[in-house]
């Protein structure tokens, strides 16, 4: 069955569920709250530009409503919420685990696969979940048919059958632009070029191929790649497909990045030459090291922190005897509250400090602002713990573990974690980062984008 709902959110949702409405009541609190909470992804670009779709399929009591759509050369995201008594009896941390859909998804009547969906709980019986598919290889036209077609809802080895299917048109932003770029170099009797760049506003996908000796180091380096614009801005990877093949000694890849690069004369690809993080070894297990706010970095001189992991942690998957964290803490002075470390900086090694921009305590939960330099891995903001006088540790939970970019041409980023008591003394902690290295990459592809 399905339900036409009115125009914005609130009216797809209901008022009879005020807290959803409140929630997801349009495109800037429904991509927000994923993007900058969860996820993330700058939420400005999803939130200018979003179709409300507002179609909702209900079977088996369970209410699935098409929200939102955004669409372009490269990306598409569809943001749904899902009511259900099925979703009922969740006690544990990690949002992600909340509940999953069994689905397949067609445009323009291509089956096309999707990346890892991420999902957001509401209330006890409410989630919201956002699809996200990469369409760069689908050469789109302007207005192409999506065809989602829903068959559970899952959680763990459970699952609740049903129908819950959407069909619809939608219209893609444009301005996108195919580049065959001249671009291509050799490294160790190994060529290494750029087939072809799909720019569009959203986001970027890089067309890559590598044939030659050392194929397999230049495919399997693919995680730790840099990249650089014109404007000296450095880039994540946000999505990186391929194949290899080593009999051939051949691998085609491509990469996606979530950023507009309308404005960049040419993008620089190159492996990382400083490991993103410091860490110690331990049972074969990889601890990072922690570095605390006007401490001066002090080699091999570390403090292991340790206690049993909560029940609530072993619920979520945490799998070892304990929880450990090595700082580097000078206990009698780095205390005080929250608010207090604005403007402070961490010595991230002997040359890079990393600033603590802003502090914002809310009603549910803590964000802290930092300003970043180039060198440092934004990444490692996601590892962040605040430690109070008695040294208990409180990270962000479980699927709350990726930071959220702010403003990546001033570096600013930020970690949100769960309400903590503010009244009280704590410390930030964040893991050090190596000496930065002088040697140069093993390999260096410019690709023009004009």
């Amino acid at each position: 069955m399905s339900i036409a709902a009115s125009v914005g959110i609130v009216g797809i949702i209901g008022l009879s569920q005020p807290e959803v409405a409140k929630a997801l009541q349009g495109m800037t609190q429904s991509f927000n709250a994923f993007s900058a909470h969860l996820f993330g992804e700058p939420a400005g670009r999803f939130q200018e530009v979003a179709k409300m779709i507002g179609v909702s399929e209900v079977d088996e009591e369970t209410t699935i409503t098409l929200a939102e759509v955004v669409l372009d050369d490269n990306l598409l995201m569809m943001a749904l919420t899902v009511e259900s008594d099925f979703l009922a009896g969740y006690e544990k941390l990690n949002e992600n685990d909340f509940f999953n859909l069994d689905y397949y998804l067609f445009v323009n009547g291509k089956k096309t696969m999707a990346n890892s969906p991420k999902v957001r709980q509401i209330d006890e019986k409410t989630g919201a979940i956002i699809i996200e598919a990469s369409m760069s290889d689908l050469h789109l036209p302007d207005e192409v048919t999506i065809d989602l077609r829903i068959s559970q809802l899952t959680r763990g080895f459970e699952s609740l059958k049903g129908k819950w299917n959407f069909k619809f048109k939608a219209s893609k932003l444009l301005g996108g632009e195919r580049l065959n770029p001249d671009a291509t170099i050799e490294y160790e009797r190994t060529m290494i070029s750029a087939n072809q760049v799909v720019k569009s506003q959203l986001a970027n996908t890089i067309y890559m191929s590598v044939e030659g000796e050392s194929v397999d180091d230049v495919f399997y380096e693919l995680g730790d790649l840099v990249i650089k614009g014109s404007n000296e801005e450095l880039y994540d990877v946000d999505d990186v497909q391929g194949t290899f093949d080593s009999e051939k000694k051949e691998a085609t890849f491509k990469l996606r990045v979530n950023s507009n690069w309308s404005d960049l004369e040419w993008i620089e690809i190159y492996p990382r030459t400083t490991e993103p993080y410091c860490y110690i070894v331990k049972d074969n297990i990889h601890y990072q090291i922690y570095q605390t706010p006007n401490t001066q970095v002090i080699d091999d001189q570390y403090q292991a922190i340790t206690r049993k992991p909560t029940d609530q942690e072993l619920a979520s998957g945490f799998a070892l005897d304990e929880v450990i964290y090595y700082l580097n803490l000078q206990k009698s002075t780095e205390f005080k509250i929250l608010t207090e470390f604005i403007g402070e900086e961490i010595w991230v090694n002997s040359t890079e400090k990393v600033m603590i921009e802003d502090i914002e305590l809310m009603e549910d939960e803590v964000k802290i602002i930092f300003r970043l330099p180039d060198t440092y891995w934004p990444h490692n903001l996601s590892s962040l713990v605040l430690f109070d006088e008695e040294l208990n540790d409180y990270a962000r939970r479980e699927g709350q573990s990726v930071m959220a970019v702010e403003d990546q041409s001033q570096g600013l980023y930020s970690v949100r974690i769960d309400y903590i008591d503010t009244s009280k003394a704590y410390t930030i902690a964040i893991p050090l980062m190596p000496e930065l290295s002088e040697e140069a990459p093993a390999w260096s592809l410019r690709i023009p984008l004009k």
